[in-house]
């Protein structure tokens, strides 16, 4: 479950699933580092050990052959260690990175599958939260504290074993800061996941508000709103503060104990052994190798202590890249045929649906648009024009009715496939960077430069052709920026492109000027003569170019046909056409 306005969390069992998952698909390179890595644990034993032997040896009375021959070993060791050493943590690190690469592939696939609908529905903060922070707390963890982990946990390991094969009276002192590391971190990991879990999710409340007063500056400044945004910014800003202190407090508490665990049985080992060398039951030559051991462990022990630490905001994180699911073979598998449907048929059948539950937008809408037809949606603000191309578009699913294209329940189209069948485009046209051909072939990759230019012609983009590198001129903040009007050309011109079977059309040609808007439509009617169009039409000029009509009155069909019989009718429409000319001539200086 989720909040309203966020997305879902993964729970455990489900992040383990897609861990292990991520495991098996690179089993193979996993399993050779993990060989390499105790080979280099292995040989890096050998110095401590052949060291311990070197003392007994002069204290038995070694020959000067064997000592030369001791410390030859230990070079050797030491060499032969720092080259595996190398090669291990290369292989590691460039897994690591392997692996990260895969894991933002996979959520920018999960993120772009989304429904249009949970797009609507989610604060713009909630998805650019989990696309960045969330990315970037996985990223240290997957690229660095994994291999650095598997290379404390492999030493550690090896490491004790090997005290135990050198003498384990003497390596019994080596498990005494157990019992603390035990308790301190069970302390530490029943409060940690739920401190991190509140720390991304006001970081992601704090983008919300960022973002979205600076998206609405227009609307902040126009209507005196910037004091209250302030406030949200500050309250949001304070709540995000008070949540990130929690972990850190957790950590300053939690990490010490576990120092002080790794750090005692230095001591435990050295008046230990001190102690049984004393009562002849040990060897000063074993006693010094194990304190090499363990003293060669504090290292990797402080590296698994950090990283355990990052391992719980990184597990907070994968619960929230996780919980934005994909779609699965079986969802793909019980969908309807995807081949292109017999026509572009739309139907829409008694549709009610609304934003807030009871409180509906449309009530019982049905229309019918036939291949090839342009529909104009038209109505005062607030009738439900948007809401219903949308639903059209299949950004929503009507609380009662059903939405059709060829036949087929919109509802029950894969995202995919709808998209491949339904093109939305609203005013908020948006210039990516790169080249005109590069913001073109978007719509349809492999199109070739004589495709683009008809594109371009036939939404109006003139323009291209005078810019100095055509097709291949840079788009951008530092480069050429389109005015709102040639940004609208461009998304008309990567429609066109597409050719889909249904084009939904909201505001697409509010940024042109009359003129240009009926020349696009033009065009656009004749690129795409098998498509169905449905237009909302905000300038009714627009209407009068349509085949039918459709007037929406508080959420209801009041009426539809064609212009001129609707104008004959003295109807809402006819009224509506009359205050809009009169607008119109209102807005023509005399």
């Amino acid at each position: 479950m989720s909040a309203p306005g966020t997305l879902p969390l993964a729970d455990r069992r489900t992040v383990g699933r897609e861990l292990r998952a991520l495991q098996r698909r690179h089993r193979g390179r996993l399993t050779a580092i993990v060989a390499l890595q105790i080979a280099t644990v292995v040989v890096g034993l050998g110095p401590p050990i052949l060291l311990g032997r070197l003392v007994d040896g002069i204290t038995a009375g070694f020959d000067t052959h064997d000592a030369d021959l001791t410390a030859a070993l230990i070079a050797g060791c030491l060499l032969v260690h720092a080259v595996l050493a190398f090669v291990a943590t290369r292989a590691a690190f460039t897994l690591g990175e392997l692996v990260f690469a895969e894991l933002r592939e996979d959520f920018t696939d999960r993120i772009l599958g989304l429904p249009l609908g949970t797009v609507e529905q989610t604060d713009s903060g909630e998805i650019l939260s989990r696309t960045t922070t969330d990315m970037e707390a996985i990223r240290e963890i997957v690229r660095t504290g994994v291999p650095e982990t598997l290379i404390g946990v492999l030493t550690t390991v090896l490491t004790v074993v090997a005290a135990f094969l050198v003498d384990p009276l003497i390596a019994g002192g080596v498990l005494v800061g157990l019992p603390v590391i035990a308790l301190a971190t069970r302390w530490y990991t029943r409060r940690a996941p739920a401190a991190f879990a509140a720390r991304f999710a006001t970081r992601a409340r704090l983008t919300s508000a960022v973002t979205e007063t600076a998206r609405g500056a227009d609307t902040v400044e126009a209507f005196d709103l910037a004091d209250d945004r302030r406030a949200l910014v500050r309250e949001r800003t304070g709540t995000a503060r008070e949540a990130a202190l929690v972990p850190i407090g957790l950590h300053v508490r939690w990490f010490p104990a576990v120092q002080l665990g790794y750090h005692l049985p230095l001591l435990v080992v050295l008046a230990w052994g001190a102690y049984l060398v004393q009562q002849g039951r040990a060897e000063i030559g074993a006693v010094a190798a194990i304190t090499l051991l363990v003293r060669a462990l504090i290292n990797p022990l402080d590296d698994l202590a950090y990283w355990f630490g990052e391992l719980q905001s990184a597990t907070a994180a994968f619960a929230r890249i996780f919980g934005v699911s994909r779609p699965t073979l079986a969802a793909a598998a019980a969908a309807p045929e995807a081949g292109p449907p017999a026509d572009a048929r739309v139907e829409v059948t008694h549709v009610t649906f609304g934003y807030v539950p009871d409180r509906p937008v449309l009530h019982d809408v049905s229309l019918v648009a036939e291949p090839g037809e342009r529909i104009a949606i038209v109505g005062a603000s607030g009738a439900g024009k948007s809401t219903l191309a949308l639903l059209i578009a299949g950004v929503y699913t009507g609380t009662e009715g059903r939405v059709a294209i060829g036949g087929t329940a919109v509802a029950d189209l894969p995202a995919d496939v709808l998209r491949d069948r339904v093109a939305l485009v609203t005013q908020e046209d948006h210039v990516f960077t790169g080249t005109v051909a590069d913001n073109l072939l978007l719509a349809r990759p492999g199109s070739s430069p004589e495709e683009l230019d008809r594109a371009l012609r036939a939404a109006g983009a003139t323009w291209v052709t005078a810019l100095p590198g055509g097709l291949g001129t840079e788009l951008g903040a530092d480069a050429y920026t389109p005015t709102p009007a040639e940004a609208q050309q461009l998304a008309a011109a990567r429609l066109i492109l597409r050719a889909p079977l249904v084009l939904v059309l909201d505001e697409a040609t509010s940024a042109l000027s009359r003129a240009q808007a009926a020349r696009f439509e033009q065009s656009l009617a004749r690129a795409a003569r098998r498509s169905t169009i449905i237009e909302v039409a905000h300038r009714l000029d627009t209407a009068a170019r349509a085949d039918r009509v459709v007037m929406l009155v508080d959420g209801r069909v009041a009426e539809a046909g064609a212009h001129r019989d609707l104008l004959a009718g003295g109807g809402p429409y006819a009224r509506l056409w009359s205050a809009w000319l009169g607008g119109q001539a209102r807005a023509v200086p005399s």
